[in-house]
């Protein structure tokens, strides 16, 4: 894709307007042969419009109107309790009536989940500890993932953009994004294997202590915006590093590997201290690696991190 495109094409998902997202609130229905009722932290309430008001007052910043209720388990007076499998969701109005809501694909909902006295906030299967953390992931959440041009920005080897369609072919920013990116550690990882595989070189394997060691490093790097990347080639421990968009991290190994085959077949170009050790992942040399992912506070960076020895 031309760069004046892709610029255009970033500009206009930046400048859409975020807007506040449905938020969805757990209550559990428990019937008997008088009545039913309906609970709420720990509070009982015997209809369905008290119990939204409530939840209104526990979350002044969020408008009413965005307010669902999810209902979890049901329990019966005789029988045992139905937990229910996949939650179903309920917009209440002030009057008390209900209405089943069935959400589009592409709908994105922030849901509380209350555990032991604390308060936990998720979105795209990411956890977070206040709502406007959650909200703030949501916002990237809606301006990225309509972006689906990468692809176009592959490098120019044609069996690593195999490679890329294979391992990251339909996931885009919202599925690499789960889980605050663990997704986007098991592709790279995968794309890691694959590349070996085409270079004729054993699969290498995942060492959580190496990850542990990346994460470290990588939260250092979005914490002081800048890449620290420590040892040599002759080091027992091997670091890449790099800054990235959220929303094309998924290409950042693709990058890394075209430099490599570019500096390769160019004795005369000097790799970059960030990037100069990556040519070992693609030697039998190395045989574990660890992946870490920074996230910068606007969520705005990434720094992905890779040991390897």
């Amino acid at each position: 894709m031309d760069l004046k495109i892709f610029t255009i094409v970033l500009i206009h998902f930046a400048l859409q307007s975020h807007e506040n997202f449905l938020f969805s609130v757990p209550f559990n229905e428990h019937i008997n042969s008088h009545s039913i009722r309906y609970e709420y932290r720990g509070k009982i309430f015997k209809n369905l419009k008290y119990l939204i008001r409530k939840a209104s007052i526990d979350f002044p910043e969020v408008p009413y109107k965005n307010i669902l209720l999810r209902k979890e388990i049901i329990t019966h007076e005789f029988t045992a309790n139905n937990i229910l499998t996949n939650s179903i969701y309920f917009k209440a109005h002030r009057n008390g009536k209900t209405k089943h809501i069935i959400f589009p694909k592409n709908e994105i909902v922030i849901d509380f989940v209350p555990y032991h006295g604390r308060k936990y906030f998720i979105c795209n299967r990411s956890y977070f500890g206040t709502y406007k953390e959650a909200k703030i992931y949501c916002e990237m959440l809606q301006e990225f993932d309509p972006f689906k041009y990468h692809q176009r920005l592959l490098g120019s080897d044609l069996f690593a953009s195999r490679v890329w369609k294979s391992v990251w072919k339909d996931c885009y920013y919202k599925c690499f994004s789960q889980s605050h990116f663990m997704e986007l550690r098991k592709r790279i990882f995968n794309e890691l294997c694959m590349l070996r595989n085409i270079n004729n070189v054993f699969p290498i394997t995942y060492n959580k202590t190496l990850e542990f060691i990346a994460q470290h490093n990588a939260l250092r790097n979005v914490n002081k915006n800048k890449l620290f990347v420590e040892g040599t080639e002759s080091s027992g421990i091997h670091v890449v590093a790099a800054f990235s968009s959220p929303l094309l991290a998924s290409l950042q190994v693709n990058k890394w590997y075209n430099l490599y085959l570019e500096e390769k077949n160019d004795n005369n170009r000097e790799s970059k201290k960030e990037s100069k050790q990556f040519h070992l992942l693609i030697s039998p040399s190395i045989s574990e690696v660890g992946i870490g992912v920074g996230v910068s506070m606007h969520r705005s960076k990434l720094s992905i991190v890779l040991t390897f020895k």
